[in-house]
Parts: structure tokens; C-alpha cells; sequence
């Protein structure tokens, strides 16, 4: 008994300790972040533990010692830069780390509710909604304005304008106008977050809260920590007008399958294989080509880069609370697909979500900030939707989770023609998931709206698609980064729950036969016949080798082009005839013994 007395109160020392050290104040996780971004450029990056029972513990609830506002861009993963591991930052991502109503409430609410203590707003070198905004500037000036690509890319980038109007005139010191921009860009944010936020302002003033800028520097790695600025007096109101794609990098359906064979690799518990080399790094300082858009929650448990396993530039990652769609998520969006050739959107929802809970506890009962429920607001019809079809308590939650990502899904699809166009081409996809903080497993949805528009798809290459039914051979390409066998679950086994039933771009390849010639006899025996395999651009080194075999043996049986092959019933299919055989020659032998026996 007093044993057990002594090891729980040791347990509860421990706790608190514990306690007290993730509880960092302004001053240590600023160092924190500068020691990790120390590890990160000498690249002696310490593997993060990212495991079962670590995902079980941030079940629980998270406690993250910093905030990091930043840009979407593919090669400014935050947890990466800084040697995080999941459960540490709370990430915000926005083309042009741009401050708007739902950036400020992800914040605000990471401060008053999680006493996150830090908040670093960090650009990056050659920023591409920076640059967008310079250029617009610059054809303005010479009365050769362009017509913005949309409404939402507009607005963002009349959020970043003002920085490029206050660096032009000034002596840049033999800087580059564009860096100094993104410079200006970083402070600009950071006091928009400090004027518009009476709470930050509240928390910054007792000195339980601090926002700092910084600016990423691809080629070393290095995040370079820039001087703290007195806040402005309040800018006054301007309006201005605006600013044409990209071949895609690979398929969506090969983007899928590289997410899934990532996420694999992420619930084995292996050691990362993201390429954080100061190589790649160079590499990717003449531009990036993201694989695919993710746009998840803020939430520090979420982190993109470690849930897909994905290294420098391989994920384009916008982050709000909520997941929630508006403007300046669209933009970013709309940029990635447009400009950078990612060619599939990953909303990605996930369980125990704290802005959904929030907005299902009835926030209009509420002491809320203005910017709270601006995004709140954004989330209460998936809430209804899940209250509508029944759900209570957690379940409600967990309903309104998916309902949130399916309605972010549709709203992209609605509001962008650009998005919409991309897709009609099969040139982009858009898929809704839910990633379960505690297990790690993705639930992919299906997309009704997707769903209601497929049409039989146009032949892949050979051996791509994205529901084939390997096994090993999958497994063992997955861990060197090829495409995966499109499942997901735990320990590599089925956990799709409809994601074969997504938009007709991923269904490219190794349907059954049966299937095909049943759905389209005439269309599928001229492919059989004349079409030969070949291989993607970009994808070469990662798509699975097909069933090209199956070509040649058509084109070799007899059958003209264009006649139809007789679909195969139970009476001609050789395996049940056999059966049949086999049956009928047990009933006889039996027969005989009994008039034997008789």
C-alpha cells in the first residue's frame, strides 16, 4: 500500500514537472524555436517521436509551445524548419502570411485557450504572392494594370500591396525590391495581428503573449530573425486593382498514392524520409513544385509534413482553425493549383477538432472575440447538418467534422472557376479527409458532389490507379517514396471508407475486366486491343509497373478491334465448370457405394 502511495506521488511530481516545462514563456520558446532551427540547418535534425503512443497522448488535449503564421508555400514547413514534432506548434498557413478575421481567430484562440505564449509571423525568400503583388505594383505604375485570375486572389493580394507601396519608394540599402517587400510583408502582419486583436494587444501588454518576425531563407535553411518595429498608427483604407498556369507535376492519382505510401510510412514508426537536406534546399531555391494543397486545421497535432511524411517542397500546406474556407484560403488555393502544378486539394479534418467543439457549444452563449465568431460562424452549418441527421455530444462533433470538410470541399468547387476548369480537364482533384489524432489512421470521404459528375474515365498509364490490390511488392516501393497500393490504415491495411469512389481523375487503371466490359464492351475491347502502355512525365520513377500483358493477349485471340468480347458468364468461365465437374463426380462415387453397400 505505501508503496503505491510513493510511486503516485511520484507520478504526480512528474506530471507537474512535466507540466511546467511545456508551459514555456515568450522568452524560452523563441530559443526553443532558434535551437531547432540551428539543428535544421546543419542538418542534425533530432528525429521527432511521432508514434502510437504519442498520437494517444495529444488525444488527450495539446499544449504547444509556439504559434507560427506562415506562407503555404511548399518549401516552408514549419515543423521541419524548427525540429518539431507533433503537439509543438500551432501552424497557421496563408499564401503571403496575410492577416484576415480567420487567421486572427486561429490565433486568438491558440493564446486564450491553449496559453501558447510565442508567435512568430514568418516570410520567406522568393515568395510567390509577394512577388504577384510586386509585379501587379509594377503594371500599375506603368498603366498596364491585368485583370486579377479571381476575386479571392484579388483580395489577397490587396492584403500584401501595402507593403509593396511603402518599400518602392524608399532606399533598399542593395537589397532586392522584392526581398525587401517580403520583409515589409512580415512586419505589416505583425502589427495587423496586434492592432486588430484587443485580446493579443491584452495578453502582449502583461507580457504572457509576444509576436515576433522572422524571414525564412531557402538556399541555407537559416530563419533569420528580424528587429522588432514600434506599432503604426492605423493605415487608412485603400483599394486597388489586380493581376495568368502550369503544367502539373504528376497526376492526381499518382499525388494520391504518394500522400498514402507517406502516411504508411508515418504509421510505421520508422524514422522520417523527407528530404531536408541543405541540397534540397539549394534545389529549391529557383522554385517549387509541390506534389499536392493540404488545408487542415491550425491544430498542433495536425502537422501535414509529418502525417504524409513529406519533406522540403513536396507539400503546399494552408492552416486555419477549423479548416474553414474563405477569401484568403481560396487564393492560396487557386495560386498552388494555377502556379505551382500541384494537381490534387487534400482537406483534411480531423477528430477531437477544438474549433467544430466550439462552434457546436452554441457560441452565441458566449464571451467571444469579433474574429472568434467570424470563423465560427464559417463552421456552424456543418454543425446544424450533423445536429439535423442526430448526433449529440461527441458524436455530433465527429459528424460536424466531416460535414465541415465535405462543405469545404464544396464551397472551393463553387466558388472557384479557376478550380472548376482545372478539374473539368483532369488536370485537379479535390478529396476530403478525416485524420484521427489518436491512431493516426486518414478517413477519406466520399465527395458527393465528385461523385455525381464522373463519367467513365480516359485509359492511365499503365499500373496507376489509385485502389489496386497489391501487397508486399506495394509496401517495399512505398518506403523508397513510390506510390502506394491506395489504402490506408493501420499497419498498411484497408482503411479507405469510399475513397476508390472519388472523382473519375483517380480512377485510372486495373479495374477487373469483367468490370470493364460490362460497363462499356465495345470502348473497352478497341482499348484492349490498341492501346500500349506507357509512362507518366514526372512519375516514371514512382509508378508501378501494370498489367501490360493483358494487351497483348487480347490483340493475340482473334478479336477484330472493334467487335465487342462476350462478357463471361458462370456457364463459360472455366473455374465453375470445373467446380461443377467436380461436384457432379462426388454425388456419382456416392451413388455407387450406397448400391453397393444396398
Amino acid at each position: 500500500m505505501a508503496f503505491t502511495t510513493h510511486c503516485a506521488t511520484a507520478w504526480l511530481v512528474l506530471t507537474a514537472a512535466a507540466g511546467l516545462l511545456a508551459q514555456k514563456g515568450p522568452d524560452d520558446a523563441l530559443r526553443a524555436l532558434q535551437d531547432g532551427n540551428r539543428r535544421f540547418v546543419a542538418g542534425k535534425s533530432v528525429p521527432q517521436p511521432l508514434g502510437e503512443g504519442v498520437r494517444r497522448t495529444l488525444a488527450r488535449g495539446q499544449s504547444p509551445f509556439a504559434i507560427v503564421l506562415c506562407c503555404a508555400d511548399s518549401r516552408v514547413p514549419p515543423e521541419h524548419l524548427f525540429n518539431a514534432g507533433l503537439g509543438e506548434l500551432f501552424v497557421v498557413r496563408i499564401a503571403g502570411n496575410t492577416c484576415d478575421a480567420e487567421t486572427l481567430a486561429s490565433i486568438e484562440y491558440a493564446v486564450e485557450h491553449l496559453n501558447v505564449p510565442l508567435c512568430v509571423v514568418l516570410g520567406h525568400e522568393s515568395c510567390g504572392a509577394v512577388a504577384a503583388a510586386v509585379a501587379q505594383s509594377s503594371a500599375l505604375e506603368k498603366a498596364r494594370p491585368e485583370a486579377a485570375e479571381s476575386q479571392a486572389i484579388a483580395q489577397l493580394l490587396e492584403q500584401i500591396e501595402p507593403a509593396v507601396r511603402k518599400t518602392a519608394p524608399r532606399d533598399l540599402l542593395g537589397k532586392d525590391l522584392t526581398d525587401a517587400c517580403e520583409e515589409e510583408n512580415v512586419h505589416l502582419t505583425v502589427h495587423e495581428c496586434i492592432r486588430r486583436s484587443p485580446l493579443l494587444r491584452r495578453y502582449a501588454q502583461v507580457g504572457k503573449f509576444q509576436i515576433v518576425p522572422a524571414r525564412y531563407h531557402l538556399d541555407s535553411g537559416e530563419v533569420e530573425w528580424l528587429p522588432a518595429r514600434a506599432l503604426p498608427p492605423e493605415p487608412k483604407a485603400d483599394t486597388h486593382t489586380h493581376r495568368g498556369a502550369v503544367p502539373m507535376t504528376v497526376p492526381p492519382h499518382v499525388a494520391l498514392r504518394l500522400l498514402q505510401a507517406g502516411h504508411r510510412r508515418f504509421l510505421g514508426d520508422g524514422l522520417p524520409s523527407g528530404d531536408l537536406t541543405p541540397a534540397r534546399r539549394t534545389q529549391l531555391t529557383t522554385g517549387q513544385q509541390p506534389v499536392a494543397i493540404v488545408l487542415t486545421c491550425a491544430d498542433s497535432r495536425t502537422a501535414p509534413e509529418h502525417v504524409f511524411d513529406a519533406g522540403l517542397g513536396e507539400l503546399f500546406v494552408i492552416r486555419v482553425a477549423g479548416n474553414a474556407v474563405n477569401d484568403d484560403v481560396l487564393a492560396s488555393i487557386e495560386y498552388a493549383a494555377h502556379h505551382t502544378g500541384a494537381s490534387l486539394l487534400v482537406v483534411m479534418g480531423h477528430t477531437r477538432c477544438g474549433a467544430v467543439t466550439a462552434a457546436a457549444e452554441h457560441p452565441e452563449d458566449q464571451q467571444l472575440t469579433s474574429n472568434m465568431r467570424s470563423l465560427l460562424a464559417r463552421l456552424e452549418p456543418s454543425v446544424e447538418k450533423a445536429r439535423a441527421s442526430g448526433g449529440k455530444g461527441a458524436e455530433l462533433v465527429e459528424l460536424a467534422v466531416r460535414a465541415n470538410v465535405l462543405r469545404a470541399i464544396a464551397e472551393a468547387r463553387s466558388r472557384s472557376a479557376i478550380l472548376r476548369d482545372l478539374e473539368k480537364q483532369g488536370r485537379f482533384a479535390m478529396l476530403p479527409v478525416v485524420y484521427d489524432i489518436a491512431s493516426g489512421d486518414l478517413t477519406w470521404l466520399k465527395d458527393a458532389e465528385g461523385a455525381e459528375k464522373e463519367t467513365v474515365p480516359a485509359a492511365a498509364p499503365s499500373g496507376e490507379t489509385a485502389h489496386d490490390h497489391g501487397s508486399e511488392a506495394h509496401d517495399e516501393n512505398a518506403a523508397h517514396g513510390a506510390p502506394g497500393d491506395g489504402h490506408e490504415g493501420k499497419q498498411g491495411k484497408a482503411h479507405t471508407n469510399g475513397a476508390e469512389q472519388h472523382l473519375s481523375v483517380l480512377d485510372w487503371g486495373d479495374r477487373p475486366e469483367t468490370e470493364v466490359v460490362a460497363a462499356q464492351p465495345h470502348a473497352a475491347a478497341k482499348a484492349h486491343a490498341t492501346e500500349k502502355p506507357h509512362q507518366p512525365h514526372a512519375a516514371a520513377s514512382v509508378a508501378e509497373a501494370g498489367p501490360a500483358d493483358s494487351h497483348d493477349a487480347h490483340s493475340e485471340s482473334g478479336h477484330d478491334a472493334g467487335e465487342a468480347l462476350p462478357a463471361p458468364t458462370a456457364w463459360n468461365d472455366p473455374i465453375v465448370l470445373v467446380g461443377i465437374s467436380g461436384v457432379a463426380s462426388l454425388l456419382l462415387a456416392a451413388l455407387v457405394a450406397m448400391m453397393k453397400r444396398g
